[in-house]
């Protein structure tokens, strides 16, 4: 196919799209979803699970986005000899998507859920990481094929290219034409898919279009540094792409970010919200003691005219999401004014929002009351070789947790949360945690998540970085070193091995 052709082809692509998506009626989607904070069960029985000597053979992980307070939810069970097993999870909706897979794994598949309700599912395994649904209640609409088929599309098209577009943008216009073509020909793919249903090819369509806003958008500089690097193989520290303008943003008229099926792909959705709320050229103001109304309507002259709307549910998530920042960022709970302007303006009509904010803040009261300060350190001027014996040295006698991470690894954060338990536990013992990132994590948003975090940090160059990840052998992050209270290397892994696992690694070598 030539250029030409092919650019005609993406024309006629776009046309479907807004063809499709004007086209889009109830039968052909999952149900709308409201805000609501319930509890859903999930149940059932897997057959056929060969276990595996020495391992973990019974670990099931449930995972739920939860869109007001920006954050997923991991609920763990153990099968019982037999295969059955049984969640409850929170919710804050009244239907979510969830998902599913063992422990042995970092494969699984789609489940619905339903608040109030439960949904049992009859699995079967035919290998490693393999499964089928056999039988399963409260699908929504959704086949047992295509909750399987769902996480596969997604995944392959994440990593799938566009054919006829070579080189790389040299303006943010040819960046927005660029992304544009890229996605209208990912949804035709999806549109043309025999593998999912109407309601599916729905979903996967939504769960596209957050990406697509989460990932390339909103990571203009990065990919533009990155598409530079590779094709004029040059380094990119003396190339500084064009700084995007106000303007640049009117591309999230696009997307209907009102549309409330976006709640079924909580996590990305609640990320574009992230992202919109932390951006230096929208400038939108932490919502801090501001009442409400009056955050909302400074927001509104910022915003409106890029999404193409001036009320609705995305202006209630966003400050929801404010508010969230300050949760999950500096471990900070609501002031009393902030409960005032919270109960006064997220009254019935907007669901239970006040109700999963104020529950959330009494979790945040008891974290912040064992949350550790935060130490931000100059990093050593030593050779790189020298760098980590350096950095332990100041913590003789403990046990050292050093933490590999950054602020865009979405499995740095999670584990991060996860282990605030641990931290707490040990808290008063000879066991110091120590954090590593380098500046692939924006210096702005790093000082933010930090509040949050506590510890020991470090904010290393790319090459000190780099000595490191090669000298303990780490390709990708979390990563993790242990040092005992000898300053010797005890344990080095990637990926958070859970609580119970951390915990007894770290009081064996407690003295």
């Amino acid at each position: 196919m030539n250029s030409l052709s092919f650019f005609k082809g993406i024309l006629s692509i776009s046309l479907c799209f807004m063809l499709f998506s004007c086209s889009n009626t109830k039968r052909n989607t999952l149900p709308n979803p409201e805000i609501k904070d319930g509890i859903a069960k999930l149940s059932g029985k897997v057959t056929n699970f060969n276990r595996i000597e020495g391992g973990d053979n019974s670990t099931l992980i449930l995972r739920v986005s939860h869109p007001v307070t920006a954050e997923v939810y991991a609920a763990t069970t153990a099968m019982d000899k037999d295969g059955t097993f049984t969640f409850e999870v929170p919710m804050q909706c009244n239907y979510a998507i969830g998902y599913f897979r063992s422990e042995r794994t970092s494969t699984g598949f789609y489940v619905c859920l339903t608040s109030g309700k439960e949904t049992k599912l009859d699995i079967i395994c035919n290998g490693p990481g393999l499964f089928k649904i056999t039988n399963q209640t409260d699908s929504l609409g959704l086949t047992a094929t295509d909750l399987i088929n769902m996480n596969m599309v997604s995944e392959n098209l994440a990593t799938s290219r566009t054919p006829g577009i070579t080189g790389y943008a040299k303006t943010t216009d040819e960046f927005v034409k660029r992304a544009r073509i890229a996605l209208n020909y990912q949804l035709q793919k999806i549109m043309e898919n025999n593998a999912l249903s109407e309601i599916a090819k729905n979903f996967v369509l939504n769960n596209t279009k957050l990406l697509e806003i989460d990932w390339e958008y909103f990571e203009y500089k990065a990919l533009m540094q990155v598409r530079y690097s590779n094709v004029e193989n040059k380094d990119v520290e003396n190339f500084n792409p064009p700084e995007p303008n106000i303007k640049y943003y009117k591309f999230l008229k696009d997307f209907n970010l009102n549309n409330s099926q976006y709640l079924y792909q909580a996590f990305y959705y609640y990320e574009v919200l992230q992202k919109i709320l932390s951006n230096d050229t929208l400038n939108i103001s932490p919502i801090d003691d501001i009442p409400i109304n009056q955050w909302m309507k400074e927001t509104k002259n910022i915003l409106s005219k890029l999404v193409g709307f001036d009320k609705g549910l995305f202006y209630d998530l966003l400050a929801a999401n404010s508010y969230a920042r300050q949760f999950n960022n500096e471990l900070r709970p609501l002031s009393d004014k902030q409960i005032t302007n919270i109960n006064s303006y997220f009254k019935d009509e907007k669901g239970d929002i006040a109700k999963i904010l104020l529950k959330k803040n009494d979790d945040i009261i008891k974290l912040a009351a064992q949350k550790e300060p935060v130490v931000v350190n100059e990093t050593p001027l030593v050779n790189k070789e020298n760098l980590m014996n350096t950095i332990i040295s100041k913590y003789k006698g403990k046990v050292i947790v050093v933490d590999f991470w950054a602020t865009w690894c979405a499995p740095c954060l999670d584990a991060m949360t996860k282990y605030r338990t641990v931290k707490c536990e040990l808290k008063g013992k000879d066991v110091v945690f120590v954090y590593l990132t380098n500046n692939s994590s924006p210096k702005k948003l790093w000082e933010e998540k930090i509040k949050g975090i506590g510890g020991e940090h470090y904010y290393l160059n790319k090459e000190e970085w780099l000595q490191l990840m090669n000298v303990f052998h780490f390709e990708a992050i979390p990563s993790y070193v242990i040092f005992d209270t000898k300053g010797q290397v005890n344990r080095k892994f990637t990926s958070y091995p859970g609580n119970e696992e951390m915990r007894a690694m770290i009081e064996k070598l407690l003295p």
